[in-house]
């Protein structure tokens, strides 16, 4: 149990980032080798995090005026890799996204390896 809170605790310093706009918060969560790929509003992104935290950054989710909103689906841990699914709403424009996050713990703590997610407008 206290390596699943470990592990959702990453992801919510993730959530608290993105909807802050705290690049330093982003930037703790991930690792330095961390992959981001997705698609967004149908169209393919294969980057690091950089992009992501630089934009949410500079505009962040609480100065927004949107509802924002988020959910952890499911959390896998298998020793030191694990694999969190992430739903959020409530993003300008109407957006919402599902993230599949990979954690790895290198020895320095759990950190974002790889983030595959897809978004779109909510219904």
């Amino acid at each position: 149990m206290a390596e699943q809170r470990s592990v959702e605790d990453i992801i919510e310093l993730y959530v608290r980032g993105t909807y802050e706009g705290c690049a330093e918060d982003l930037c703790r969560c991930f690792h330095d080798s961390a992959v981001m790929n997705g698609y967004l509003v149908g169209e393919l992104m294969m980057t690091s995090p950089r992009p992501f935290i630089e934009e949410v950054s500079n505009f962040p989710v609480k100065n927004s005026g949107c509802e924002y909103r988020h959910e952890i689906l499911h959390t896998h841990i298998e020793g030191n890799v694990a694999a969190v699914t992430l739903r959020e709403s409530g993003y300008p424009g109407g957006m919402c996204f599902t993230n599949l996050f990979h954690l790895i713990d290198d020895g320095s703590g759990w950190k974002i390896i790889s983030k595959t997610f897809t978004g779109g407008y909510e219904p």
